[in-house]
């Protein structure tokens, strides 16, 4: 969402050795969770973190005005967690080059690159019921009476954002189209620029 490209998507493409497509359609039709998806998919991924952090930066670029929403929350203090299914040493590694990495609280899996494909270990459940992990934390969030804006643009993010008190979709995404086909109020954006204005006039 806050990058232009799905890097999981990209290193996948990339790097491989299998279908990997085969799974996101399991994973659609509700066959496996979200966290078993990943696990199998990135088994074949056997690459150097170094190249892929190497060939993301060839094609990586943050969303427009990603740097003056995590300046404004940050001066009023609304709070902003960056919560992904991605490799977490991709979001470090990216935040850090735009330097905004000490102004963004990240929530993901940690990624280790092995020998044997990249393994992930996941956050802990607050709530067993939970679809994953990103509606997870919504929920929580939720009980601990904190107002949640919620901005994605995945497949995975549609339970999350359901359970928001008001969701951002990035236009022509997989959420917007299932926000739309439910009904769900939402808006649609391609610039943060929108999120800032929405939180000056609502907050």
């Amino acid at each position: 969402t806050v990058l232009t490209i799905d890097t999981c998507e990209f290193v996948l493409d990339r790097f491989a050795k299998e279908d990997w497509r085969i799974f996101d359609r399991q994973l659609e039709k509700g066959e496996i969770t979200l966290e078993e998806c990943l696990r199998i998919q990135f088994e074949t991924v056997r690459v150097p973190k170094k190249l892929i952090l190497r060939e993301i930066d060839k094609v990586a670029s943050l969303r427009p005005n990603f740097d003056r929403l995590v300046e404004y929350v940050n001066k009023h203090k609304c709070g902003l967690i960056l919560v992904s299914a991605g490799m977490d040493f991709v979001i470090r590694h990216i935040l850090k080059r735009k330097g905004l990495l000490e102004s963004v609280d990240i929530y993901s899996p940690k990624a280790k690159v092995t020998v044997n494909g990249i393994k992930f270990d996941f956050p802990t459940l607050f709530d067993k019921s939970s679809d994953n992990f990103k509606e997870d934390l919504v929920k929580h969030c939720k009980r601990r009476d904190k107002k949640v804006i919620y901005i994605g643009d995945g497949m995975t993010d549609y339970e999350a954002a359901k359970s928001a008190d008001f969701a951002f979709a990035i236009k022509s995404s997989k959420l917007a189209q299932l926000l739309r086909r439910s009904c769900i109020r939402h808006e649609e954006i391609d610039d943060f620029r929108e999120v800032v204005e929405f939180i000056k006039t609502t907050f």
